[in-house]
């Protein structure tokens, strides 16, 4: 069962909301109906939020220049914005074969709800202390040479038990 620390409005029926899964805090993004939570959408682990919130001046860049932009958030989740695109799509991969490719896990954020998380960012960070604590994976002491980082399932999902 989840407990929720706080819900949060971005409007169009989307939520941001911090709660805690299964013993681990997260920072859910995605739909509602009917007063719930659906299952269209991302939850993100501490890890994750934290590397999102650290690409936000590239995404607002390429959302300014109309450019490409991705940023692999950990494990099998990415941050994407196309070309031309307003929007900023937050979406769990999976790799079936040789080609890592999107499933329907995320959310592809409008630019009101994009602006509307950002304003957010403040309020969700003192709803969790416990990010200061969070060390992304890259920047702990087994990922100080090539080895450590490719035998990462965070930072290599899909070939780390390859090598």
């Amino acid at each position: 069962m989840a407990s929720t620390r706080c819900t949060l409005a971005l409007g169009n029926g989307r939520y941001a909301q911090v709660c805690e899964w299964k013993g681990d805090l997260r920072v859910d993004l995605r739909e509602w109906d009917d007063n719930a939570p659906t299952k269209k959408g991302i939850s993100l682990s501490l890890s994750r939020w934290k590397n999102w919130v650290e690409t936000i001046s590239y995404i607002d860049q390429a959302l300014e220049d109309k450019t490409i932009y991705e940023s692999h958030l950990g494990g099998n989740v990415y941050c994407q914005v196309q070309q031309d695109n307003p929007c900023v799509d937050i979406r769990q991969y999976w790799k079936p074969e040789s080609e890592v490719i999107a499933t329907k896990k995320g959310i592809c954020l409008r630019p009101s709800e994009y602006n509307r998380l950002k304003e957010l960012l403040m309020e969700i960070g003192q709803t969790l202390p416990e990010l200061d604590a969070v060390i992304p994976c890259y920047l702990q002491g087994d990922h100080m040479n090539q080895q450590g980082a490719l035998q990462c399932p965070e930072c290599n999902p899909n070939d780390y038990m390859n090598l």
